[in-house]
């Protein structure tokens, strides 16, 4: 994801600022923490979801990630599971 500030210029996120801190005191443990990859944890239905389910399968997190996207409504890749719009499609 790219966001332009103010000033015109074009700052890269890292996945752990979109990801819901103020949700957990625990998602700073997060495995998938500062990886680059937005695309492998947010892919088109066609992508490949492998690579960001085996960034998960060490995850401290795992379960309370996963938890919270079933509970908000998440896409995506999400404690090694994915979702679409909360609902799991493939554990």
């Amino acid at each position: 994801m790219t966001v332009r500030n103010q000033t015109a210029a074009v700052v890269e996120l890292t996945l752990a600022e979109l990801l819901p801190l103020s949700d957990s005191r625990e998602w700073h443990r997060a495995a998938c923490r500062g990886d680059p990859h937005h695309e492998a944890w947010f892919p088109y239905p066609s992508q490949d979801f492998d690579y960001a389910r085996g960034v998960c399968a060490g995850c401290p997190i795992r379960a309370a990630c996963a938890e919270f996207a079933a509970r908000t409504g998440q896409s995506g890749v999400w404690g090694g599971h994915e979702f679409d719009r909360g609902q799991l499609i493939r554990p």
